[in-house]
Order: C-alpha cells, then structure tokens, then sequence
C-alpha cells in the first residue's frame, strides 16, 4: 500500500540515514520500526591487511590491476 506521510525533518533524517547504512529501502525500515523490529546490526567490516610493497588491500589469491587494465575496465563502462 502506498500512502503520504509528513515526518519532521529530524525523523525522516534518520530513518533516511538507517535505511542507507543498512542498504535497504526506506520504507522497509519504516515498516519495521513499526513493527518494533529491532535493525541487526551490521558486522564490522574488516580491510584485508596490506601486502609490503602494495597501497592498496589485495585479497588473498588475486592480484593488483595494472593502470592498462583499470583503463580498459572504465572504457568499457563509458567512463573516461
């Protein structure tokens, strides 16, 4: 069912915010906060330890991308 609702700038803020946090619809977290469902929270995310001689993670089994195939990639997305 789709309805209006007026919510005061503060509320709609902050249910705006979980439902982002959360990656899910704003009205899915409204109904839950409705329904008294508790949000789970989100496990932390953890960054995979850097390599020595690397800047950036790089996940076990992979490896970095080369500047040639970062271009390619972007090129192939329409991005400059």
């Amino acid at each position: 069912m789709q309805v209006t609702l007026d919510l005061p700038d503060d509320v709609f803020a902050k249910a705006e915010a979980l439902a982002r946090e959360q990656s899910r619809s704003l009205g899915s977290v409204l109904a839950d906060l409705i329904r008294g469902v508790e949000p789970e929270p989100r496990p932390a995310f953890e960054l995979a330890p850097l390599l020595p001689g690397h800047r950036f993670p790089v996940i076990e089994g992979s490896r970095p991308f080369t500047v040639e195939e970062i271009d390619r990639m972007l090129e192939e997305d329409g991005l400059p």
